[in-house]
This record gives structure tokens, sequence and C-alpha cells, in this order.
């Protein structure tokens, strides 16, 4: 049996299913409420985009040599990733 290798962007999306305590749920919630206060329509944000930065501001400067060797294209992505991001906490 051949292996194929399927190539997928790294800034490609996909869904995944995560399982959260209430209260995290709720102050995830409270986060896009509060991003949204005085927003404009391109500034908008949900609960998808403020998930995200959770999961990406961890990733400091000195972990990405790292990332980039286990997973090639990490840089780039992340750096494209981060000119369209629409979500900053205050």
């Amino acid at each position: 049996m051949v292996k194929v290798e399927v190539v997928v962007s790294l800034n490609g999306r996909r869904a995944i299913e995560v399982e959260l305590p209430e209260f995290l749920i709720r102050a995830l919630l409270h986060r896009v409420e509060e991003a949204n206060i005085g927003a404009s329509d391109g500034e908008v944000v949900c609960l998808d985009d403020v998930i995200e930065w959770c999961v990406a501001s961890p990733i400091c400067v000195g972990d990405i040599p790292e990332l980039e060797k286990s997973v090639p294209g990490f840089t780039d992505a992340l750096n494209a990733w981060l000119q369209t991001v629409t979500y900053e906490p205050q």
C-alpha cells in the first residue's frame, strides 16, 4: 500500500470539537461582548476570534524556531495570521 500525503495549507481552517467547563465558556463569551462594545462592522469579533487569540498568545519568539522545525512553514503561517487577526485583548 502506498501512503499518500495530502499537503494542507497551514493557514487553512479546520473545525474541531473542544469540551470546556461552563465558567471558561462564559469567560470567553464575556471577552467577545467586551471586544464588540463600540466596534464598527469591520471590527466585530466572534467566539472563534477570541479562542484563536487565547491559543496563539502563549507562543513567544523563543518558541518559533522549535515550532518551525517541527511544523515547516509555521513562521510564515503565523505571520500571515497576525496580519488578519481581528481580536486583541484590551
